[in-house]
């Protein structure tokens, strides 16, 4: 794929793309907050796992 062939392909995509609508843009925060959320309580499970085998405080 050329430079020419690129270029005609990034304006292809910023004709075609659209602004998200509210509802859109607010399903894709609570997506990112969820799984924020999900990796947050995994890492503090791990620690809070491995401090207890290891009969810390």
């Amino acid at each position: 794929m050329g430079f020419k062939e690129f270029a005609r392909s990034v304006v292809t995509v910023f004709r075609v793309a659209q602004k998200p609508s509210r509802e859109t843009y607010l399903t894709f925060a609570r997506v990112a907050l969820l799984g924020v959320f999900i990796l947050g309580v995994i890492s503090f499970l791990i620690r809070f796992l491995m401090i207890a085998l290891q009969g810390g405080v």
